[in-house]
């Protein structure tokens, strides 16, 4: 596989009264195409900041992309002018973003905001976009396309004002599509059949996925790779099988610990105690420090580097962590 993304040591700022929030703080990954990257954790980690970094959708000030790069095809997207940006943006990178009825204009008809993406970038008819949409709210699985088209957001569902988002994202067949928690408050049987049709789609078209979720069923369903990211940084990065089977840093063992297990008959789940710093007051070290129990002077004085401690079998698997040793004896002894 080629890269098609590559993302390297970025950093994006917000100046706010209470001092600096560093978002993202020297965050690096990659994705191929065809491939799918999950991008996990909690609330205020700095997931979807990342993923409007890459679209250049930091609103300009507060926020600032302080530094790093964004490879695209080879190309530093940080580099281009905006008018240059713009003919990539919904082109050939596409997002679906978290709240699709905040996403979605509600004096507008469905059609009419398909259409407007396709005709700007497709350099086509408005006869030749409607088709396209229509088209598009088909291959979505939306009942009666003709019709939705010329309806408006409020008289869809969740789930269909969802998959009108999809529709649009993937109107211009994109080669990268950002999915910034796609099922977020939809229920069961609509997540199923929208993780399916992404991942039907991305192999039509051959497109590279970012998967932002906090649900780890999620990730495992579609990831190829994934990014642990705490604090404005990612904390562990490797391959879907090494992180749910061999996970090494201490937040990554603390989220898949909590997941609920059939046939296991606790009277309260596990949880990671406190909760994630504000990013204007992150520690001096390790950011989960304040939350972590294996936790030292060494985490509190000194930030750990992301290292990669696996093995030809394994492959890579970056960690960044002080006392991994520590760690692996006592998960060790727990598993015994």
């Amino acid at each position: 596989m080629s890269k098609l993304l590559e993302i390297k040591n970025l950093q994006t700022f917000f100046h706010t009264d209470d001092g600096i929030a560093k978002s993202v703080d020297g965050v690096s990954y990659e994705v191929d195409r065809g491939e799918t990257l999950g991008v996990v954790g909690e609330s205020g980690c700095g997931k979807s900041v990342t993923a409007l970094s890459v679209m250049r959708l930091i609103p300009m000030p507060p926020g600032k992309i302080e530094g790093g790069e964004i490879l695209f095809n080879g190309r530093d997207l940080l580099k281009l002018t905006e008018e240059e940006m713009r003919t990539i943006r919904g082109n050939e990178i596409s997002m679906i973003f978290q709240e699709p009825m905040t996403s979605l204009n509600p004096v507008f008809t469905i059609g009419h905001q398909i259409d407007e993406a396709v005709i700007l970038h497709q350099k086509v008819s408005k006869a030749e976009a409607k088709n396209r949409s229509i088209e598009m709210l088909r291959l979505v699985g939306i009942p009666a396309p003709e019709q939705r088209y010329g309806e408006y957001p409020h008289q869809l569902s969740g789930g269909m004002r969802q998959r009108v988002m999809i529709a649009m994202a993937l109107s211009c067949n994109p080669q990268l599509l950002i999915a910034d928690e796609p099922t977020t408050a939809l229920d069961v049987t609509v997540q199923a059949q929208i993780l399916e049709l992404i991942n039907k789609l991305q192999k039509e078209l051959g497109m590279g996925v970012v998967m932002i979720t906090h649900d780890l069923g999620v990730i495992a369903e579609v990831s190829d790779r994934v990014a642990v990211m705490y604090g404005g940084k990612i904390v562990e990065y490797s391959s879907v099988d090494e992180i749910f089977h061999n996970p090494q840093h201490p937040y990554t063992i603390g989220l898949l610990d909590s997941i609920p297990r059939m046939g296991e008959h606790h009277t309260r789940l596990n949880t990671i105690e406190g909760t994630v710093p504000a990013a204007t007051s992150y520690p001096k070290g390790c950011h989960f420090c304040t939350r972590c129990s294996w936790a030292d002077q060494q985490c509190w004085a000194q930030e750990p580097l992301l290292t990669d401690t696996g093995s030809e079998a394994s492959g890579y698997h970056y960690v960044a962590c002080w006392h991994l040793d520590r760690v692996a004896a006592t998960r060790g002894v727990e598993a015994e």
